[in-house]
């Protein structure tokens, strides 16, 4: 899966996702096109459509989820597990009662 965050010129940021396969190289060169477009530009993924004023676009970030996932699945499982230390025995106390 893909993230792609559109940054806009004087509006917040708009993040769509998109299924695609294709390697993330590939799928860049694709997405560039939008800047040479010269009027409305609709930028159609799996799960939403952008659209949008080339001119107002001042870049793409292009991020592969699955990767990510899988880097951080990665790096959890390298993770040196952690000692589980047992209590220490509970210490025997001499309770003193006042006698008469």
């Amino acid at each position: 899966m893909k993230k792609i965050t559109i940054y806009q010129r004087g509006a917040s940021d708009v993040v769509i996702f998109d299924d695609s396969n294709q390697p993330i190289d590939e799928y860049c060169q694709e997405l560039s096109k939008v800047f040479h477009m010269s009027n409305v530009v609709m930028l159609k993924t799996s799960t939403s459509t952008f659209i949008g004023r080339p001119s107002q676009l001042t870049g793409l970030v292009v991020e592969d989820t699955e990767s990510k996932i899988q880097q951080s699945v990665e790096a959890e499982s390298m993770q040196k597990p952690v000692e589980e230390k047992t209590p220490p025995e509970e210490e025997q106390v001499d309770i003193i009662t006042d006698m008469d």
